[in-house]
């Protein structure tokens, strides 16, 4: 199955790709899990931390990350129905970017602490607690995007944003 396209979207498509909300996996089967690698090799494929199935044209609730792939080891979690159990209050401004919005970086403000459930490629239930790691902040991004949420929305102070996709006609 070939997740990444280099089909180019009207920004109308572009942006309703981004912005619906995903819907639970019933069941994880073969196909699932083989659309969870096919998520994974692109991935890797595309130099990225994590990526959400609804960036690739997907509309199902499914995320990928690698956060230690920054240090040379390939360390994927694989999250089918990922949601949040718990957060901490304190806050923090985490420095992001994304492969949905290329050239634009920004502090987003994420909580440090947080605890998420999700079923595994394997279909049994995992629960992750993190405090103050880059997996937190990639967890944040990644189901901010199985929601419909971009970076760009949690942002505090509206300033004017530009960006460029090769993959979106008319901008």
């Amino acid at each position: 199955m070939r997740l990444v396209t280099n089909k180019k979207f009207s920004k109308e498509e572009f942006d309703k790709r981004l912005r619906f909300k995903t819907e639970p996996v019933k069941k994880i089967n073969a196909k699932m899990q083989d659309v969870a690698l096919d998520l994974v090799a692109a991935m890797y494929k595309l130099n990225a931390i994590g990526l959400a199935a609804n960036q690739v044209g997907l509309k199902v609730r499914l995320c990928v990350l690698d956060p230690a792939s920054l240090t040379g080891k390939r360390m994927p979690i694989v999250m089918f129905n990922p949601e949040f159990v718990e957060h901490g209050e304190e806050m923090y401004e985490s420095p992001e970017v994304c492969l949905s919005l290329p050239e634009l970086g920004i502090q987003v403000p994420r909580f440090r602490n947080v605890v998420v459930k999700f079923l595994g490629i394997d279909g049994k239930e995992y629960i992750i607690k993190d405090d103050n790691s880059l997996l937190a902040s990639v967890i944040q991004h990644e189901i901010d995007h199985l929601d419909g949420i971009l970076m760009i929305d949690r942002l505090r102070e509206e300033f004017p944003i530009s960006y460029k996709n090769p993959n979106v006609e008319g901008e």
